[in-house]
């Protein structure tokens, strides 16, 4: 009966390492209560999300970050979170702008807190 237990324990274990230890995927992203989420490396590049279509670096510290269609970035609240304690991000657009010409999309602009000057930087996104 013990030994039983202990393989039913390891066998409960293996399986917890192989789910910690796979590849994380876009559609694993959880953000319950958001209607868009998204996290944004350095690069712009779209580390994972929920509702975001892309996201693109458009300069040094110019982000942009298009939501779905059924996302009205217009009426919503959005919070953005840095990644990196010395930069501060902030919402430029919620509209096209020179920045993101696309529809839907909000421009970020990220500052360095030492400079006060654009600096590239990660950050989260949240849309309520």
């Amino acid at each position: 009966m013990l030994s039983r237990a202990l393989s039913g324990c390891l066998a409960l274990a293996a399986t917890g390492l192989a789910v910690i230890a796979g590849p994380a995927a876009h559609a694993d992203f959880k953000a319950p209560y958001a209607r868009a989420a998204a996290i944004i490396d350095a690069d712009g590049s779209l580390n994972e999300g929920k509702n975001v279509i892309k996201a693109w670096r458009a300069g040094t510290g110019r982000y942009c970050v298009q939501l779905s269609h059924y996302i009205d970035a217009r009426d919503s609240l959005i919070q953005l979170t840095p990644r990196h304690a010395l930069r501060l991000p902030h919402i430029a657009y919620r509209h096209p702008s020179a920045t993101c010409r696309l529809e839907n999309t909000i421009t970020v602009n990220v500052y360095s807190t030492h400079t006060g000057r654009l600096a590239d930087s990660g950050f989260d996104l949240l849309v309520s």
